[in-house]
């Protein structure tokens, strides 16, 4: 008797949001910021500040016409540009101000939706 594999989680072409979370680490204020770049100005954009030790999420729409612009910064240092998000997912980044400067790093990703296990 042969069993059949377990359904495949459908495509990410459909998924019409992304879930990005920063957790911030050290004592240096951060701001999580990200905005649609298009033809002309969009709606959607956010400055958020960041709490040490402490998931800032942000849900992103997806667009037709634009793309996101992710970022953390401070002042004094070069910001991180993070990865457009993808959608359909769940995206936990890790951002630290340090003496080396500011650094962020994926923590970890998850789908989202109905099909989440």
């Amino acid at each position: 008797m042969f069993f059949a594999d377990a359904p495949l989680p459908p495509p990410n072409d459909a998924a019409r949001s992304a879930v990005v979370c920063i957790k911030a680490e050290g004592r240096r204020p951060l701001q999580f910021s990200g905005k649609l770049e298009g033809k002309r100005p969009q709606p959607g954009a956010f400055d958020l500040p960041l709490r040490p030790g402490v998931e800032q999420c942000n849900n992103l729409l997806r667009s037709k016409v634009a793309t996101w612009t992710l970022t953390v910064n401070t002042p004094g240092f070069t910001p991180c540009r993070l990865p457009a998000p993808e959608f359909g997912q769940r995206v936990v980044y890790s951002a630290k101000a340090s003496a080396r400067g500011l650094s962020c790093a994926p923590i970890h990703k998850s789908p989202i939706g109905a099909w989440k296990k």
